[in-house]
């Protein structure tokens, strides 16, 4: 069975620790389209080529959402649109998932987070999640015991 690689975006792909980053984020306009990419973004736009990478971003409003389309074409051209799902921040992303795609996540549905409520969430429901390691998202408290990714390079070990 063909693994599907699911990813969030703020912290995860996009530089997210930027001054007021909450703040600008849920009300400047531009503001996320403006942020930008880790290193290695370039892999992952490869990757996606194979179409089984998806999008799961959490938005506070309509405005965000479209900074964030604008985010995904200029550095992840190849992610089909219909590989892309924005939700609003605060619901579960495996529960989004589950009900768009009309899938069961199981063991080869994997999702790469920095925030450790989603990962836990996402194997509540059959999933696997990958922690996002990063200079913002460490760790260091271990209340995430499972799989981490420090380099988006090394994606491609999960693909």
């Amino acid at each position: 069975m063909k693994k599907k690689i699911f990813l969030d975006l703020d912290g995860t792909l996009a530089k997210f620790n930027v001054p007021n980053a909450l703040e600008r984020f849920d009300k400047e306009e531009g503001f996320f389209s403006k942020l930008g990419a880790y290193k290695g973004i370039e892999i992952v736009n490869e990757l996606a080529k194979n179409n089984n990478l998806f999008v799961i971003s959490a938005s506070p409003n309509e405005q965000a959402d479209k900074d964030k389309m604008i985010w995904l074409e200029k550095f992840l051209p190849n992610i089909n649109i219909n590989n892309i799902t924005i939700c609003r921040i605060g619901e579960n992303k495996a529960k989004i998932i589950q009900d768009k795609y009309n899938i069961v996540i199981n063991d080869n549905c994997y999702l790469l987070d920095d925030y450790t409520k989603n990962l836990n969430e996402w194997e509540s429901f059959g999933g696997k999640g990958i922690k996002r390691i990063t200079s913002v998202a460490d760790n260091s408290t271990k209340k995430w015991q499972g799989l981490e990714l420090k380099q988006l390079k090394d994606l491609v070990n999960f693909v």
